[in-house]
């Protein structure tokens, strides 16, 4: 994710090094332009008439596009908000596990203490990796096998009176926590956008970059190059916005920084659990 201070407004405007949506379309703003430019000399140079649409056709598909964009923007940003809401829950249950376990665990077993506290660390690295395999990899799950491992080290632990039977009331709850983590983050994972809507509004956009031009050269001429460029920045840029933003887990710019959330889930269990050596 790209770290900026939101307050400095204007470094935050002109920093297009790091704008992927404005990089990412500069072509393509150039070919809308060039486009239009070709559209307005045609009308106006060649044929010396011009195609009967006007403002009023380009408002009508302007206001249809526009709740389409609204829709696609706000559907993608819940489902980048919800990941994050998601690793937040990830940190909390792996603090609140680690301070049960500091709780529960004698202080005299420190080997104890490091195994929980390696499990707690790794899991949002196997997470994150299976996270960002393919849709339809098929391989070993690991953020599974290690919540096994987890699940029986509790339970031998018990068995074996490094905790307490009242222990498990504790920690199932904890314990079952991840698993509805891991659960949350491969439903958004496995379940993308439906194909249908994403194309209909991506073939929508250009043919309404494609149209502008036509409806604006008899009012405004060569002026049209200039609405045609900004128009289609406005609606591609904001349908690319909802594409980088639709998979949180993945690793464009705008995606979570789920390394950053696991190092710190490995710091603090760590130090909770006195593991100090890894």
């Amino acid at each position: 994710m790209i770290p900026y201070e939101p307050k400095q407004w204007w470094r935050v405007l002109f920093d297009f090094q790091r704008s992927p949506i404005f990089r990412t379309l500069t072509v393509d703003i150039i070919g809308a332009g060039l486009w239009a430019a070709f559209v307005v000399w045609i009308e106006t140079d060649v044929v010396k008439m011009a195609v009967p649409l006007g403002p009023a056709f380009l408002s009508i598909l302007g206001i249809i596009l526009g709740l389409l964009l609204v829709f696609r923007t706000n559907t993608a940003y819940d489902r980048w908000w919800e990941g994050r809401k998601i690793w937040g829950q990830l940190v909390n249950v792996s603090r609140g596990l680690a301070h049960q376990l500091d709780v529960q665990l004698a202080a005299t077993a420190p080997e104890r203490r490091a195994i929980y506290a390696e499990h707690l660390a790794t899991f949002p690295v196997l997470l994150k990796t299976h996270l960002r395999q393919p849709r339809d990899y098929v391989g070993i799950h690991e953020p599974n096998r290690l919540l096994s491992a987890l699940h029986r080290d509790v339970h031998a632990d018990i068995e074996g009176n490094n905790l307490a039977e009242g222990a498990r009331i504790a920690l199932q709850p904890l314990l079952q926590a991840f698993d509805d983590v891991l659960g949350k983050c491969e439903r958004i994972r496995k379940t993308p956008i439906p194909f249908s809507y994403s194309s209909y509004v991506k073939q929508f956009v250009v043919l309404y970059a494609l149209m502008v031009p036509f409806a604006l050269v008899k009012e405004f001429g060569y002026g049209a190059v200039i609405a045609a460029m900004f128009s289609f920045f406005a609606t591609m840029g904001l349908e690319l916005l909802a594409t980088e933003i639709e998979e949180p887990f993945g690793t464009d710019q705008n995606d979570l920084p789920l390394t950053a959330i696991g190092e710190t889930i490995d710091r603090d269990v760590r130090e909770i659990l006195g593991d100090h050596n890894a």
